[in-house]
């Protein structure tokens, strides 16, 4: 997917051939860290007449640049083949040199015209070149200018030089990227509430190995990130509860716009290990460390075992690679070798921005109440502001009202629905798709939903549509884990104890015993979680005593109390 071609050039739109260019020479800049400031662009390179497409306006300097030939560079940028009798007519219309040119001349620049249908050998080339040399022969007096052509063959050849970018023509060009991208919208919201990102004043990013804390502003905590990624070999890992912007953060370290020091986009790839990219995240990064290139990895929603095979095959001398794995799950995530950092909610102030901007219809107050609702969390913010109609007012809604609209999702009631939910919410994660055998998990849930294992499919699906439902290969979650307590501890109210008891226990299998007493360890304030907890480690009781090994097949019991459980809705932010 990285091997541009010349012909690919070839299938460039002008529009997009003249982004190229500028992409190009942006990361050629950043390479030998020369202000990208330097470069302009602008204007139809189709036009008649007018300025250059592309310039580079260096002071002098001794860093060595490759395809920018001279600190002073313009670019022509055309889709047509360029002849003889072309370039004389774009150089010296009516038979006058342009004034820009004449400008690079007495700058002691570089006229470059680059062509995505021009195909040239080195015969054809130098003809190219000479023609070009005439126009400037003619004018008397003129200082040297290095003249150039490059065409779609020289521009392939440019951009295998940034993953990044070869990326991006590929997507261009519709090819298929098998999960992976160049720099962009990785978090699906930039487009919808703007580009710009929100700083915040408030301490949301945490030194999750500094003893002492670690507190970071989003500002800050970019700055840091940056300078960590900027080392080649480094390895850095973000972690939060699923809605806090972690995917947004990441984005925002590669914006020239905040901060300082911004990553450079033409060396970063991206995947979501939910899209099952090929090839994997392991053979990539084994690939550009053989090879010496120099890239960003991002690998989002990549579990702890993945994270550790990548960062010891990172970990290689002399590796110019820089990896950073991104994570919702913020349990005991602390790996060797890693940079570890915690994001959590954003402050009301900013959630109320995003708001505003997402639904810009609704009033301060009704954005107020969804902000305080939320607990920083924009995922649920968003969600709810959707579901709100212009004259409505939500300020004396109860937290139980606004709950049942997030679910809705201005859908009607649907108790099925509702019933799928709460028994998947039971569990931290479940198996969606294996639905026989002893390691199957949807039989035992749609046993708790009182559904068949097709209608709870069906409305799993459904729930992935209201983005409440996160798929990471075959395996479910449902998210943010703020909704999910709130659903498993409706579950707890609305089914038999012992029916809970012996599905989990003596029914299913121990993977999904682990992920149901993980999410109970979150439900500390509910009498039924307490009691059926007791029941399990009472002597004769499933964990007790007595009856751990026979009744339990585990051998050991499950892990029921993480410390510091977090559980109402309006606490997502916080952190565990």
């Amino acid at each position: 997917m990285f091997e541009v071609t010349g012909e690919d050039i070839s299938n460039l739109n002008d529009v997009d051939l003249r982004t190229l260019v500028v992409k190009l020479c942006e990361a050629e800049l950043r390479r030998v860290d020369l202000p990208v400031s330097a470069l302009t662009a602008g204007g139809d390179q189709n036009a008649p007449d007018g300025g250059l497409d592309v310039s580079i306006a260096l002071n002098e300097h001794d860093k060595q640049t490759d395809f920018i030939p001279r600190p002073n560079t313009g670019f022509q940028v055309k889709v047509p083949d360029m002849p003889r009798s072309a370039i004389l007519e774009e150089m010296a219309p009516n038979g006058d040199l342009r004034p820009v040119i004449q400008e690079l001349a007495r700058r002691q620049g570089a006229y470059i015209i680059v062509s995505s249908h021009g195909s040239t050998a080195d015969g054809p080339l130098q003809s190219r070149i000479a023609a070009m040399k005439e126009v400037v022969n003619g004018i008397p007096d003129l200082p040297e200018i290095h003249l150039d052509f490059y065409d779609r063959d020289r521009l392939a050849i440019w951009v295998r030089q940034y993953p990044g970018v070869s990326l991006w023509v590929q997507t261009q060009l519709g090819k298929s990227t098998s999960g992976w991208q160049g720099y962009g919208n990785w978090s699906g919201r930039s487009e919808q509430i703007g580009t710009e990102y929100l700083l915040d004043e408030k301490c949301r990013l945490y030194d999750a190995q500094d003893p002492k804390g670690g507190q970071l502003t989003v500002e800050g905590g970019l700055n840091r990130l940056r300078k960590l990624l900027a080392k080649t070999g480094s390895v850095v890992r973000l972690i939060g509860l699923s809605g806090v912007g972690k995917t947004r953060f990441v984005e925002a370290l590669f914006d020239s716009r905040v901060g300082e020091n911004a990553l450079d986009t033409a060396n970063v790839i991206y995947t979501d290990m939910a899209d099952e990219p090929s090839p994997s995240p392991r053979d990539m990064i084994h690939r550009f460390v053989q090879s010496a290139h120099r890239v960003i990895v991002v690998v989002d929603n990549c579990p702890p075992s993945t994270h550790q095979a990548l960062a010891k095959m990172n970990s290689s001398s002399g590796s110019s690679v820089s990896l950073l794995t991104v994570e919702y799950d913020v349990g005991e995530d602390e790996p060797e070798g890693t940079e570890v950092f915690r994001l959590e909610g954003a402050s009301e102030e900013v959630i109320e921005n995003l708001i505003e901007r997402a639904a810009p219809y609704l009033s301060q107050i009704n954005r107020r109440s969804i902000s305080e609702f939320s607990g920083g969390n924009s995922r649920i913010a968003l969600a709810l502001a959707k579901s709100i109609d212009r004259s409505e007012s939500v300020a004396k809604l109860s937290d139980e009202d606004l709950f049942q609209r997030l679910f809705r999702q201005r859908r009607s009631e649907d108790s099925t629905l509702l019933r799928a939910a709460e028994a998947c919410s039971l569990v931290y994660s479940f198996d969606g798709e294996v639905v026989e055998g002893q390691d199957a998990e949807l039989p035992i849930l749609a046993k708790l939903a009182e559904l068949s294992v097709p209608e709870l499919f069906r409305n799993i699906q459904e729930l992935k549509d209201r983005e409440l439902v996160q798929q990471r290969s075959k395996w479910r979650a449902v998210l943010p884990h703020a909704l999910a307590n709130k659903l498993a501890q409706r579950a707890l109210e609305r089914t038999m104890l012992i029916v809970i008891s012996d599905a989990l226990v003596f029914e299913g299998p121990e993977r999904l015993l682990k992920s149901f007493s993980r999410r109970i360890g979150y439900l500390h304030h509910s009498e039924n979680a307490q009691h059926l907890v007791g029941q399990w480690l009472s002597e004769g009781g499933a964990f007790g005593t007595s009856g751990q090994t026979e009744s339990s097949g585990a051998g050991h019991a499950p892990q029921c109390c993480p410390s510091k459980p977090r559980s109402h809705i309006g606490s997502v932010g916080t952190g565990f």
